[in-house]
């Protein structure tokens, strides 16, 4: 039931529907800040993720372009991950 993958919408459901729970207006609502929190912790842990093996790679002299290939980050994040790292 609180898979990532289900949204604030399902998991009002899935209370409703497999455990007989029915949230008041206030609930659902604090159920829907919660999962938008943890779905921007999630973005965030996947973001810094990706910068760091960038710049691990970057430190390698790995070229730019395969960067950007195999992290999903467009090149001028990785342009400017190597100008504050003094690696360009």
């Amino acid at each position: 039931m609180f898979k990532s993958s289900k949204n604030a919408n399902e998991k009002i459901t899935a209370l409703h529907n497999d455990f007989g729970i029915d949230l008041t207006q206030e609930g659902e609502g604090d159920l829907k800040i919660m999962c938008n929190l943890g779905e921007g912790l999630y973005e965030d842990g996947l973001m810094k993720g990706r910068l760091e093996s960038a710049l691990e790679m970057l430190k390698d002299g790995v070229d730019l372009d395969k960067i950007a290939k195999y992290t999903k980050l467009s090149l001028s994040i990785i342009k400017e991950l190597a100008k504050q790292n003094k690696l360009i």
